[in-house]
């Protein structure tokens, strides 16, 4: 199951941020869930992989991010807030 929440920071032309909210359970689960009808479950080509995660992600200007990553160390400016967090590494 998934849901998508849109949150608009800023005036016109700002860009939105978009948050893509997953519930998902193991592959031997789905076959009782009313979501997976239909679904290719054998098909590991039709599966959609789960990303590594924001803390190893090398991306710096990612407005989704959650976490740091850990791969840089954190600085913290109590004077600056900015649309992507932790941007300022």
């Amino acid at each position: 199951m998934a849901h998508t929440v849109d949150h608009t920071v800023g005036g016109y032309g700002t860009p939105d941020k978009t948050f893509a909210i997953g519930l998902g359970c193991d592959l031997r689960h789905a076959p009782s869930l009313v979501y997976s009808k239909g679904l290719r479950l054998d098909d590991a080509e039709a599966r959609t992989p789960i990303g590594a995660g924001c803390k190893i992600c090398e991306r710096p200007s990612c407005p989704q991010r959650v976490f740091p990553p850990v791969t840089q160390a954190l600085r913290i400016d109590e004077t600056r807030s900015t649309f992507v967090p932790y941007s300022s590494m």
